[in-house]
């Protein structure tokens, strides 16, 4: 966890980008340009929708993943740096985008495979502190880059930024290390198993439509605020509780989801299938409730608290989404013996199991490439929602006029809000139908009086 720093302060200097675009749409030579969502979508999408060409990278040349790290941390310094010289648009996108964000991307996955190798039973609450260290950032980034903005201007805050992420950054890059023995064989084939199990497809799609709407508030939240009168501070402000919130949601969401409970009378994992709904559910409610009819700075830090919550804590379930996932493929899908107690699910597996207590490892980290693998995809679904964010956006704003403040979403917000709000719903909408698709099969299964819906919860 000391490498969390280095991890957490490129990934996590995009996530702040709202400061910037407030700025950008405020002054020449980029005022009023509505397309500079664009740039700060591209800088945090490109590590999660190349993230199965990464993994499949790191795999392949496994025993260069140290120095990977360091190629990728050079490329997000360079391209943040270059962006100080920017003097258009198009500069901008390629610099403070597209340059930065491939950085961060290679540099990402050597680490979360490491990750990998260092967690097995508390892998989810340790993906939580990653993340949420990258959410720490967002605690004095939005003041610190308001008032560099103000005083400077954004060419040599941008510089600023790039020297300030190399000296903070680059002494804990050595401390990066792989916990297996890296074998100097032929890298083994990447396992695509799990694209045979509609359940794989089901968090997909929940994950994909979660992605849609994810960005939309973190992006505008700083610049809603201002529309209300609110002075640009309120706006970094409004950023920072954001960020606090999202780093006790991902924590209590990784915690969680490693948590055993009592069921009946069984110890068991807490259900999955529960998280990633509750997630993008009341992230969903919070968006209709909370940011639409908001007219004051209370409501607003009500629904960042809220909503950095419950958004926040969706993507350290991916590694139980995977865990889950691994389990339950049917025998001949299996690219390995699991090792994994039954009980850590909330359905039976019909694999056989061993009860040895030195077998009672995670699944994931037996397969040498399912797990990796099968997170990188659902990774790039948040990715694909992610990258289509500033186009869409930029297209509700033109055709949402300001209408004043009293009305819902000021008007120029009201299709950012409605957007996002249907996202969220529908994707834990996917989880419901799911559910219910799951209880039919085994009534099914029991009417029929062969046990197949519960054979398998996919």
């Amino acid at each position: 966890m000391l490498q969390s720093p280095a991890q957490a302060n490129p990934p996590g200097f995009p996530l702040n980008y709202g400061v910037f675009q407030n700025y950008y749409y405020k002054h020449e030579p980029y005022a009023g340009n509505t397309n500079m969502s664009t740039i700060g979508t591209l800088g945090t999408a490109f590590y999660f929708l190349g993230a199965p060409i990464a993994t499949y990278l790191v795999q392949r040349y496994a025993r260069w993943q140290r120095q990977t790290i360091w190629i990728g941390f050079t490329i997000a310094i360079v391209g943040l740096g270059a962006a100080g010289w920017a003097k258009d648009f198009g500069s901008l996108v390629a610099t403070q985008g597209i340059i930065f964000g491939m950085g961060v991307l290679i540099m990402w996955y050597p680490i979360f495979n490491m990750m990998n190798e260092w967690f097995v039973e508390r892998r989810g609450f340790a993906l939580a502190v990653i993340c949420a260290s990258t959410g720490f950032t967002g605690l004095f980034y939005p003041f610190a880059l308001e008032v560099l903005l103000n005083k400077y201007g954004p060419e040599t805050t941008l510089r600023i930024s790039a020297v300030g992420l190399l000296s903070l950054c680059g002494p804990c890059l050595p401390l990066f290390k792989n916990r297996c023995p890296i074998s100097r064989n032929e890298a083994p084939e990447t396992d695509h198993a799990f694209l045979k199990m509609p359940l794989f497809y089901c968090f997909a799609l929940a994950g994909l439509l979660q992605g849609l709407g994810f960005y939309f508030p973190t992006i505008y939240l700083s610049s809603y605020a201002t529309s209300l009168g609110l002075n640009s501070t309120m706006g970094a402000l409004l950023l920072v509780i954001y960020s606090l919130a999202q780093i006790v949601g991902q924590m209590a969401f990784g915690y969680v989801s490693d948590m055993r409970i009592k069921r009946l009378w069984q110890d068991q994992r807490a259900p999955v299938e529960i998280l990633v709904f509750l997630s993008p559910f009341i992230s969903g409610v919070a968006i209709l409730v909370l940011w639409g009819p908001a007219h004051s700075l209370g409501m607003l830090i009500a629904f960042a608290i809220v909503y950095g919550i419950s958004a926040g804590g969706f993507a350290v379930l991916w590694v139980r989404m995977v865990r889950f996932t691994c389990i339950t493929l049917p025998p001949h899908l299996q690219p390995f013996e699991s090792p994994v107690r039954t009980s850590d699910f909330l359905y039976p597996s019909p694999i056989s199991v061993s009860t040895e207590p030195s077998t009672q490892a995670s699944t994931l980290s037996t397969s040498p490439t399912l797990a990796l693998t099968t997170f990188s995809y659902f990774a790039c679904m948040k990715g694909i929602g992610n990258v289509v964010t500033g186009p869409i956006s930029s297209a509700l704003i033109s055709l949402s006029p300001d209408v004043g403040h009293d009305v819902y979403a000021t008007g120029r917000f009201k299709g950012i809000v409605a957007y996002s709000c249907a996202c969220m719903l529908a994707s834990a909408a996917v989880m419901v139908v799911w559910w219910v698709g799951k209880r039919v099969r085994e009534c099914v299964g029991r009417r029929d009086g062969s046990g197949k819906g519960n054979e398998l919860p996919a």
